[in-house]
């Protein structure tokens, strides 16, 4: 049995290891089999620094704040064409440009929003989850507490308290949904 097709794995040594490695540097073929490991193990320079970016808390927030915009954005234009005539209190008839400055200023005002509890969840999960060193589901029940208790501060302890209750609790749901 040649070396280089190898499937029992007792019989691969450091220095087979070493020379296989040395062999695939800057290729795109991986060195794991498949079921062995959760992942392939990459050799190519390029993917890892591409794999650092994508896994780095800046990028995940900036992915997080660019759909959540995006999201709210299509809320807003929703939102408006179901009911038009929510702001507008004037007694002449709407017209469509009226109805398209409504649905522009709501498509903003949701996007921003949307936006920002997007960058201020998966920032905080994030940055909590890196320093905890876990991934698990307290990551999103303190993150949703901070974002949702800073959020409801602005009004009061009160709203403050049941922001973050309210938060941490849908956090946690929607993690433990996407997890499993």
């Amino acid at each position: 049995m040649s070396k280089e097709k190898n499937d029992d794995w007792s019989e691969i040594t450091p220095d087979y290891l070493i020379k296989r490695i040395n062999a695939r540097v800057g290729s795109t073929e991986t060195l794991a089999k498949p079921g062995l490991l959760s992942k392939p193990i990459s050799v190519n320079p390029a993917e890892k620094k591409i794999e650092q970016i994508a896994e780095s808390c800046l990028f995940k927030a900036g992915m997080a704040t660019v759909i959540g915009g995006a999201m709210g954005v299509f809320f807003g234009v929703f939102t408006a064409a179901i009911d038009p005539n929510l702001t507008a209190v004037t007694d002449k008839p709407q017209t469509a440009r009226d109805v398209y400055r409504e649905m522009l200023s709501r498509s903003k005002s949701y996007g921003k929003s949307f936006a920002f509890l997007g960058l201020a969840l998966s920032g905080t999960e994030c940055v909590l989850e890196t320093y905890r060193a876990k991934s698990d589901l307290k990551n999103s029940l303190y993150s949703g507490c901070l974002v949702g208790g800073g959020m409801g501060l602005r009004a009061g302890i009160m709203p403050g308290c049941l922001g973050c209750a309210g938060f941490a609790a849908f956090s946690a749901a929607i993690d433990a949904y996407m997890k499993s």
